[in-house]
């Protein structure tokens, strides 16, 4: 009966420690970024040639870049994490791994093996995925977000680079223009998606002395620079539809999805309150993830 306790509390204490190392790495920002690395390793591949092994191989050294990114991210930002409501809970922050050196070094050993695996497929993925972590855990994280207003500016870059690093490794090391165009649009929509979850949390962001751009402006000012943000990304993706002749299911679902930002960003110019901007926060991710999608299918299936 003792042996019996005492493996349920080992599996218990396993589930746990799982669970806090899992939550570091933020899953759900994993799927978003990861799902915008295959949309372009499937068009590479449609412009180039399909391997399969060299997308389980940049799978694998994407989602872990990924992963140990943000867990070094919840490293660097747990003494701000603990200082606002909405982060407070988070495991480094919290106190749930403990020391919280624990996190780093996991952290450290996931982007080692992602930059190991996309240096096997190629050097160039390997290259752009350090700049990737790069990015977002040392000139973001590390040095630029809590002195600098503009910090997002400088930390969006690193939302693209998933892309970048797919499209070198099944190309072979080329850089295509609708890969720098797919990276611009990942980089543009960053600040607009970061920025009104700023807006939103703008007391906890002034509490733990965190200079979002959203913190200094007006409630006018924040719905006039989201507003143009969002219609802006929109007008991209109907530029991309026209500039690669796609055809109308491209032009009618993202359409769709767009015609709604764009209302919704009108309606916010007009009316006061925080609500309009949450509801353009909780759009923003669908959206990108609709491009990609309609945009991988027509390379797939019309070239």
């Amino acid at each position: 009966m003792q042996n019996v306790l005492e493996l349920k509390t080992f599996i218990k204490k396993a589930k746990n420690t799982f669970s806090n190392y899992l939550e570091i790495s933020k899953p759900r920002s994993v799927i978003l970024l990861y799902f915008t690395a295959l949309s372009s390793m499937l068009i590479a591949s449609s412009i180039y040639s399909l391997s399969w092994l060299k997308i389980i191989f940049l799978s694998m050294a994407i989602i872990l870049g990924v992963m140990g990114a943000n867990a070094t991210t919840n490293y660097i930002d747990r003494k701000i994490d603990s200082e606002m409501e909405r982060t407070k809970s988070r495991a480094i922050a919290s106190g749930k791994i403990n020391p919280a050196v624990k996190g780093l070094v996991y952290a450290l050993i996931l982007v080692l093996a992602a930059i190991a695996i996309a240096l096997y497929v190629n050097w160039l993925s390997a290259l752009f995925l350090f700049f990737g972590f790069f990015n977002s855990a040392i000139l973001y994280n590390g040095l630029t977000k809590q002195r600098t207003r503009y910090n997002i500016l400088i930390g969006s870059p690193s939302g693209g680079f998933p892309v970048l690093v797919a499209y070198a490794g099944i190309s072979g090391g080329k850089i295509d223009l609708i890969a720098v165009i797919m990276f611009i649009f990942v980089i543009i929509w960053t600040p607009s998606h970061i920025w009104s979850l700023a807006y939103f949390y703008k007391e906890d962001y002034k509490k733990a002395a965190i200079p979002m751009l959203p913190v200094f402006l007006s409630e006018k000012q924040n719905h006039l620079l989201l507003a143009i943000l969002n219609i802006l990304m929109v007008l991209i993706s109907v530029l991309l539809w026209h500039f690669y002749k796609l055809s109308y299911y491209f032009f009618g679902v993202v359409g769709m999805l767009g015609i709604a930002i764009i209302i919704v960003s009108v309606m916010m110019l007009c009316l006061k309150g925080k609500k309009l901007a949450w509801i353009l926060f909780k759009l923003s991710s669908p959206y990108l993830g609709i491009v990609f999608l309609m945009l991988t299918l027509e390379f797939i299936f019309k070239r």
